[in-house]
């Protein structure tokens, strides 16, 4: 099974399955729910990557819920 990769704040690829597994769920969704509905919008602005808008959206949702980043978005090394 090929790889998705995304970019984090710390411009590192991390693999987007592994970030996934550590996402709470219900914030993971509700970012799904997101991006699935702004899709037009992000394909107008130039973003045509899924995984990566939803690793975006959920790392800010992150932040604001948790009130601390989310670990994958702040790693040096790829995992």
């Amino acid at each position: 099974m090929p790889h998705s990769f995304v970019v984090n704040a710390s411009r590192i690829n991390i693999d987007f399955s592994r970030a996934h597994s550590l996402m709470n769920e219900t914030l993971a969704e509700l970012s799904a729910h997101w991006v699935d509905q702004n899709a037009a919008v992000l394909r107008r602005s130039g973003i045509t990557n899924h995984e990566q808008a939803l690793f975006d959206n959920y790392c800010r949702r992150h932040l604001e819920y948790y009130g601390e980043h989310f670990a994958p978005d702040l790693m040096d090394n790829p995992f």
